[in-house]
């Protein structure tokens, strides 16, 4: 007999969400007869949790059905969705959509395949979208005459902050940049004298000595 294992996404932030899942679960448990073999919760509020779903494939061999209340629970994005979908296709488990009444048999099967594929051309369609409303929203603000892109003079994160001040002190000693890249384990000694040169190191480091 085949495992079955739920899978619940909780949120402290929508609880309301979280207990339908719940319910609905439970509901479909009892109405086709069906033992839960385990309960696999997993707390995700921000982004950065969204990894913890992997662990769910610890627990889901091949042969076992994952039961969820509907697929957004396998992510926040459509794209991250499919890519859980196609892992655990890949390794042989089942997955079952309550609310979404869809029953994902293996990779093989004729129907899982034409869904992955309606889901994967809502990826594509999304990203067009997405990126003809930014042009149009880009060209509307040129023709208001609003300037696009960053401030003149704004300087941006780099790789190389976390190191400034030994880039610093190596610099105040005397070494060159080419020589401070290799000490420091970079290995774009053009990429670091350009971070030098836009932060005005150099400059600020004879101002401190003088």
């Amino acid at each position: 007999m085949e495992k079955i294992i739920s899978f619940i996404r909780i949120n402290k932030n929508n609880e309301e969400y979280t207990q339908n899942q719940a319910i609905g679960i439970a509901k479909y448990l009892h109405s086709n007869n069906l033992q839960l073999h385990n309960n696999v919760e997993i707390e995700i509020n921000v982004p950065e949790d969204e990894e913890k779903i992997s662990t769910l494939l610890t627990d889901c061999k091949r042969g076992c059905t994952i039961l969820v209340y509907d697929l957004n629970v396998f992510g926040r994005t459509i794209s991250s969705i499919l890519d859980m979908l196609k892992n655990l296709l890949n390794g042989g488990v089942r997955i079952v959509s309550i609310s979404q009444n869809l029953d994902l048999e293996s990779k093989d099967d004729m129907l899982t395949k034409m869904i992955l594929g309606i889901i994967g051309m809502t990826i594509s369609l999304e990203k067009d979208l997405m990126s003809l409303r930014t042009k149009e929203a880009l060209t509307a603000k040129k023709l208001d005459g609003m300037s696009l892109g960053k401030p003149k003079g704004t300087i941006q994160k780099s790789k190389f902050d976390k190191k400034r001040d030994k880039i610093e002190e190596l610099l105040a000693v005397g070494l060159s940049v080419r020589k401070i890249a290799k000490l420091l384990g970079y290995n774009n000694h053009i990429g670091l004298n350009n971070y030098v040169k836009k932060r005005n190191i150099r400059e600020l480091d004879d101002k401190a000595a003088s």
